[in-house]
């Protein structure tokens, strides 16, 4: 799956162009850094992507035309976020990412954090969810310098509501034990879940109108399909 964008809003995109694309650039070239680097690392990454496709992980995500669960989740200060609050304002901009630790997902973040003046004046709002616990919200907001509020789904249960949960192969877990790498610390439990990297843009009505699912999580949505969205909202 790649990006899913409602037909009426479609019909009066403007068609980004390579220069419209420095997320995309940037995570390409990442990609290729660690494919020289840690080669065998890149090569399991590919053999769980490849696994993850063949099994189509991305069949039960919900997508356009579906509804928004109501969540309510803890901001990065620890009080909770109403999914209605946030509606309240206006289109909601729902960035799932795997993790700080997560150098794509970093790449995603500050893409959004540079881009938030343009999302916020195309009349939207952004909120960035992942899994991590221990109050790693309020690190990744100040160490990203975030302008937009970064929650925490603990167990990931509004992400396998959203259908984006998958295990961690059994080589990619040998090979994070292996550099010392410890998922459970950063998600508070030893389960070896994930969600899929997902974007969405959600109408104020709660009806998600634009979709970015993709198994393969050095993939992302540029922000300015973000904004171009959010802009078809308006004319």
């Amino acid at each position: 799956m790649a990006i899913w964008i409602a037909p009426e809003l479609a019909a009066g995109q403007p068609s980004p162009t390579m220069t419209d694309r420095p997320l995309s650039n940037r995570l390409t070239f990442l990609r290729e850094r660690h494919a020289r680097d840690r080669h065998h690392v890149a090569r399991a990454y590919d053999r769980m992507v490849q696994t993850l496709i063949e099994r189509d992980v991305t069949a039960g995500a919900l997508g356009v035309g579906d509804m928004m669960p109501d969540f309510a989740l803890p901001g990065s200060d620890g009080r909770l976020v109403h999914s209605a609050d946030l509606l309240a304002s206006g289109p909601l901009v729902v960035s799932f990412y795997r993790g700080s630790w997560c150098f794509y997902c970093e790449s995603e973040l500050t893409a959004l954090r540079d881009a938030h003046p343009a999302i916020v004046a195309a009349g939207g709002r952004i909120v960035a969810i992942a899994g991590e616990a221990g109050g790693r919200s309020a690190a990744t907001k100040r160490d990203f310098a975030l302008p937009f509020e970064v929650l925490s789904d603990l167990d990931l249960g509004l992400s396998l509501s959203f259908g984006l949960v998958f295990p961690v192969s059994e080589e990619v877990r040998a090979i994070y034990q292996e550099i010392g790498f410890d998922l459970a610390r950063f998600n508070g439990n030893d389960s070896w879940f994930l969600p899929i990297p997902a974007t969405y843009v959600i109408a104020s009505d709660g009806r998600i109108i634009a979709a970015h699912v993709d198994p393969d999580f050095r993939k992302r949505m540029e922000p300015a399909d973000i904004v171009a969205t959010l802009a078809s909202l308006r004319s």
